[in-house]
């Protein structure tokens, strides 16, 4: 898992670096981060491009110092900014919001939220190993579309927005509301993506074009190979 984390490239912050990261490491992720700030309202296309390819997006909204140095209610514009794009993009976000940072910001309503206090830490990094550790619990998994008859049928119609791809993801008795993914044609056949699902999930895939349809059993998501009937 790829995790972005958006924090302010200043002394106060340094903790992020020095703590955060080798929690994201330990659970086997990778951490992506810029070294520089940037200045405007807009993201720069490397750093947007480091968040779309990304699983998931850590901001610390902490407080910024004034221009005589002074701890102001105001924190990092592109941290914010940051949050956002991920949260457009429908990336797993969470905030970590520092006390005394002015809370009124639209961009933000609505996101998962870890409070934090300079004075106690350590709870906030144990709410960070907490959202961490549930991100690991649900994955992205590749899953391969059989048999090679269902591949040669779908793929003169890839580009055809009439094709749609479904998969829905089964807990005991409990569904998930299905969701909408891709066939992608990956040397070697063809393959769909399915984000957020459990480890002991279930999966059933369906295909649709006009009056035709494919779908699978539930099948376990260690199976890397869905057949289509």
């Amino acid at each position: 898992m790829r995790i972005f984390v958006a924090y302010g490239y200043n002394e106060r912050d340094q903790w992020v670096q020095d703590m955060v990261f080798p929690i994201i490491t330990a659970f086997g992720s990778q951490v992506v981060a810029g070294d520089v700030t940037y200045e405007g309202p807009n993201i720069p296309d490397h750093v947007m491009a480091d968040i779309r390819f990304s699983d998931a997006l850590i901001g610390f909204t902490t407080r910024r110092r004034g221009a005589q140095g002074e701890l102001t209610s105001q924190t990092h514009r592109w941290v914010i900014s940051e949050l956002a794009a991920a949260r457009a993009l429908k990336r797993r976000v969470v905030e970590v919001r520092e006390q005394g940072v002015d809370p009124q910001d639209d961009l933000l309503q609505g996101l998962q939220r870890i409070e934090y206090d300079e004075q106690t830490r350590d709870q906030c990094l144990v709410e960070i190993v907490k959202a961490v550790g549930s991100w690991h619990r649900r994955r992205t998994v590749r899953l391969q579309l059989l048999p090679q008859q269902v591949n040669e049928d779908l793929r003169p119609l890839l580009n055809d927005p009439g094709l749609t791809c479904q998969y829905t993801v089964r807990m005991g008795n409990y569904e998930e509301e299905p969701r909408i993914t891709k066939i992608v044609p990956i040397k070697g056949g063809m393959f769909i993506d399915a984000s957020d699902v459990p480890r002991e999930a279930l999966i059933q895939i369906r295909v649709q074009y006009g009056g035709q349809s494919w779908s699978s059993d539930y099948e376990s998501i260690d199976a890397y190979g869905v057949y289509l009937r």
